[in-house]
């Protein structure tokens, strides 16, 4: 994905089947916000998420805290 591909001042949203652990959207949204997209215009939108993996953490401790993550399911810990 080239820095500029994506206008400046543009929302985007992210669509992931899942959000466990966090590593691939960690790794999606380093690619996004390395296009010029700031952390508070990106949306992560996942089908199920699994907390117990602490996915969330993971993205807060990634330095993306402010993207919007909405989750379809949720599927608490067993």
């Amino acid at each position: 994905m080239k820095a500029d591909s994506i206008p400046q001042d543009r929302s985007v949203v992210v669509i992931d089947d899942v959000l466990a652990t966090g590593n691939i959207a960690c790794a999606v949204l380093e690619l996004v916000q390395k296009a010029g997209v700031a952390c508070n215009k990106i949306t992560l939108m996942v089908v199920a998420e699994f907390p117990e993996h602490r996915g969330r953490a993971l993205l807060c401790q990634g330095g993306f805290g402010g993207v919007d993550v909405r989750s379809l399911l949720i599927y608490p810990g067993t």
